[in-house]
Formats: C-alpha cells, structure tokens, sequence
C-alpha cells in the first residue's frame, strides 16, 4: 500500500502544533470554494466482506484520525500501521455517528450473517471483516462548510478526479464485498457508478441512513428505540424495504 501521502505529511502530523480542522498545512487540492484536506484515510482492508460508504470524512473523523496516527508515529509506528490504524479509530467516529451506525446495522441483522454478537465487534476485534471508507477519501469543505453533496462529485472537476481515482480503485480492491451506502446522497452516486458499470447492483445494500447527528432521531424511530408518530421529513420505506430485502438475502 503505498504511504507516500502519509510520509509527505509526517512532519505536520507530529509537529509540536497538532493540526486541527482544515488546517492549511494538509491542504492538498482547491478549486474555486472547494477544498480537499489530507488525512491518512487510504488504508484498504481486502479482505473485508462489508464495506460501509460514507460521503467524506468530517472534521471531527479527521480531527480523531490525525490524532491516532500523530500517536502512532511518535510511538515508533511504521507509517503503514500508523495508516491503518487511524483509519480503523478514526473512521465514523465520534457520538452519536458511531451509536447511530452500529444500531442500524445491528437492527438488520448485519451482526448475525457476520456472526457476530453486535456490528460494534467491527471497530473492536473484528475489524478484519470491514472497510469503512468514503465516496471521496480525504476530507472536503465548501467554503469553509462541511461537503453535503453540493457541488455533485460526479459532476465537478477536483471531486469527480478524487471519486474515480480512489473509491473506483477500492470497489476493484475488494472484488467479493457488499456495500452499504450510508444517505441517499451515497446512493446517488453508487447508483451512478452502477450504471457505469463500476460496481454491480448485486453487491449492494440499499436504504440506511447516514448515521450523522442530524438523523438521530430518524434512526431512533426506524430501529424502534423510539415510538410514536412517524418524524417530521422521515420516509421510512427505503430504510424498511431495504431491511427486508437485506433479511431475505443473506439471513
């Protein structure tokens, strides 16, 4: 795997000032509003057999990432081991993300075609099953905002470049694993690439959402920690359907 992004970027990792959110010593690439920041996301797991898909990683999963591989290198780490190992802590970490990702997987029954006793064994001892991963590998702001989606990455220059050369890259690393796209912005773009012919239809899990503070609620009520009236905005056909086909598949 090659370290070369990490290696370039050593010396600010472990610099006496640790970095912090879109620190302008890790920016990598700009285009107009649009920014890309290095953070060592690049590590790639062969032989997971589920890959979860985010949109891009978000300050504080950059912020944690950075600090697990600061850690590692002054430790001693190669930067390989520094690379994985801040990919496997910092990757959809943070509260509620993390509660709100494993409690989703958990109510579809992910944890039991794995054979496991919860998906939360994925960022313990059983990460060997996983690659948590993102359409676009390093983070992306707009304007100093976190990227929602807009501009389309599909569409846009400097993001469509880093969606084709990294996460087309990992789908072809990891020929026998499903996919879960986290938002229908995910989906949009799997759907894209399927169409494209980049990933097959059948490798892939629709219907969960992004596991980001924002759809706590949601996701309390689609796993049923929570009861009542249906959330403002919420549609829970997606989620529901895909839970059924996902159980009639695999379990």
């Amino acid at each position: 795997m090659n370290t070369e992004l990490l290696e370039k970027f050593a010396p600010v990792l472990i610099s006496p000032t640790p970095p912090v959110v879109r620190d302008s010593r890790l920016l990598m690439d700009v285009e107009g509003e649009v920014a890309v920041y290095y953070s060592p996301f690049e590590y790639i797991n062969p032989k997971a057999q589920i890959v979860l898909v985010g949109i891009t990683p978000g300050p504080t999963q950059m912020v944690n990432a950075n600090n697990v591989a600061r850690r590692e290198l002054l430790a001693g780490s190669t930067p390989l081991d520094a690379i994985r190992t801040a990919k496997q802590e910092g990757a959809f970490s943070g509260e509620p993300m993390r509660t709100n990702l494993i409690r989703q997987l958990d109510h579809w029954g992910i944890q039991t075609w794995l054979g496991l006793k919860s998906t939360k064994e994925l960022f313990e001892g059983s990460r060997d099953l996983v690659q948590t991963t993102s359409l676009l590998r390093y983070p992306v702001f707009v304007g100093g905002n976190d990227y929602r989606g807009t501009p389309d990455m599909t569409r846009n220059v400097l993001l469509r470049k880093y969606l084709l050369e990294h996460f087309v890259q990992e789908v072809q690393d990891m020929p026998e694993a499903i996919f879960i796209p986290l938002g229908p912005q995910v989906q949009k773009v799997i759907d894209a690439l399927v169409v494209q012919k980049v990933l097959p239809k059948e490798r892939i899990i629709r219907g969960m959402l992004h596991p980001s503070g924002n759809n706590t609620y949601r996701i309390n009520y689609l796993t049923g920690a929570t009861r009542g009236a249906i959330p403002h905005a919420t549609n829970p056909v997606p989620y529901d359907n895909g839970r059924l086909d996902f159980r009639q598949i695999y379990l």
